[in-house]
């Protein structure tokens, strides 16, 4: 379940950006033979955090929730 997941995900974020931002650079760089690929998941993963803030207030975490359905469906449509 979406949500079930996403809860706990945007915490993590939250609390360490500097590693989320480290982990997102990784998985980009491992799509290094696809330059097309590298950039449609670098625009995902900005999507994934657009509109969302630093904090876990039910708004933020709903909005949260709605990207990363689409994350989720643009990612799957790259592998």
């Amino acid at each position: 379940n979406q949500w079930s997941l996403s809860r706990p995900l945007l915490a993590l974020i939250l609390s360490n950006p500097s590693y989320f931002a480290s982990w997102k650079a990784s998985i980009v760089q491992q799509q290094a033979a696809s330059p097309e690929r590298q950039q449609k998941l670098t625009a995902a993963f900005e999507r994934l955090m657009a509109d969302v803030q630093n904090s876990l207030e039910a708004k933020n975490r709903d909005r949260f929730t709605q990207n990363l359905t689409v994350f989720r469906h643009d990612a799957k449509s790259l592998f």
